[in-house]
C-alpha cells in the first residue's frame, strides 16, 4: 500500500496472489493508524487511508472478527512469552491465525514473531 516500504513489492505480490487469505479486524484499524500517522514518508487523510484499505484488504481477504476471549487469550499468551506494551498487537496478529488455523503466517517481522509463537513458528515467513 506505501510503494516506500521497503517490503512493499514482495507484500503486494503476496496480497494479490492470495487465494484464501485473511486478516483480522485489528489489522484494519493498525494500518489505517500507519497510513495517517505521518510516521511513513507518506501520509494519507482518513478518507485516503480509508479507500486504499477497502481496495487493498477489505476486498481481498477473508476479515476475522476478533472478540474478547481473543483478547484475553492474546493476554495470556503475552504473559508466556514475555511480550509486553505495543508487542499486543502482534500477540493479536497471532491470535487471530491461531484461530483461524492458518497454515501460513506472512510477515516483515519473522524472528519477532516466532518468539512470540514458539507453538506455531514453522508456518511464519516473510513475504
Amino acid at each position: 500500500m506505501v510503494e516506500e516500504e521497503q517490503h512493499h513489492h514482495a507484500a503486494l505480490d503476496a496480497l494479490v496472489n492470495s487465494t484464501h487469505g485473511f486478516t483480522s479486524t485489528h489489522t484494519i484499524a493498525e494500518t489505517f493508524a500507519t497510513l495517517t500517522s505521518g510516521r511513513l514518508e507518506v501520509q494519507l487523510s482518513p478518507a485516503e487511508a480509508a479507500q486504499v484499505i477497502d481496495a487493498n484488504v477489505i476486498r481481498r481477504l477473508r476479515i476475522l472478527n476478533l472478540g474478547l476471549s481473543d483478547y484475553q487469550e492474546a493476554m495470556r499468551n503475552s504473559q508466556t512469552v514475555g511480550a509486553r506494551g505495543g508487542a499486543i498487537f502482534d500477540m493479536l496478529h497471532l491470535q487471530a491465525a491461531r484461530r483461524a488455523a492458518a497454515n501460513r503466517i506472512l510477515t516483515i517481522k519473522v524472528r519477532h514473531f516466532q518468539t512470540f509463537a514458539p507453538d506455531i513458528k514453522s508456518i511464519i515467513s516473510a513475504p
